[in-house]
């Protein structure tokens, strides 16, 4: 953001539920580096607002085993929690009154799942006027492969680290006016307060 009196950073967990997770690439990997950022962020004073999605008839369906935030990284009581039903956290939710009401201006991006919800949210971050981290191995997504189409209507298999690597290089290489982007491994990560 341009007014750098509005540099609060606050920690987003997107998604990290049992039912997207449970295949991730790395997994408890990602899960560890996501509960010591959330443990940095409430040391230092920095918001941590968890997102949780919820499809109905799905395995991210509300009251589920697969809905509910994995054990390691769950909220505790009181702490902020906002539901979506899109890929992208802003789309009919209260994140934007939430951020607004603490003063954040810059956003740390974590969870899952990298190819949907993630790369979503972080574009809309960006759009919003938010300063963007992407903790670049802070998020996760199903194994696959998926067939990537190409032009020729050939589809081309590609793998998890090959969908991360590409989100990674997605956000860090999308510009928007007034906003300051970065990728950076968890043990990177700063937050401001």
């Amino acid at each position: 953001m341009t007014d750098d009196t509005n540099r609060t950073s606050a920690l987003l967990v997107i998604d990290v539920q049992n039912a997207n997770t449970a295949d991730g690439y790395r997994r408890d990997e990602v899960i560890g580096n996501i509960r010591g950022l959330i443990d940095r962020a409430k040391h230092v004073g920095a918001p941590v607002i968890w997102v949780q999605h919820h499809a109905g008839g799905s395995p991210l369906e509300r009251g589920t085993e697969g809905w509910q935030i994995v054990e390691e990284v769950r909220p505790g009581d009181g702490e902020t929690v906002v539901e979506k039903e899109y890929l992208d956290s802003f789309v009919e939710t209260g994140l934007r009154a939430e951020l607004d009401r603490l003063g954040v201006g810059h956003l740390v991006i974590c969870g899952a799942a990298t190819d949907a919800c993630i790369r979503s949210t972080a574009q809309r971050s960006q759009i919003e006027g938010y300063d963007v981290t992407l903790v670049a191995d802070g998020h996760t997504t199903d194994v696959g492969p998926w067939p990537l189409p190409l032009p020729d209507g050939t589809k081309v298999p590609i793998g998890a680290e090959q969908m991360i690597a590409y989100t990674n290089f997605f956000v860090e290489d999308t510009a928007y006016p007034g906003v300051t982007t970065k990728v950076v491994n968890a043990d990177e990560v700063e937050f401001s307060v």
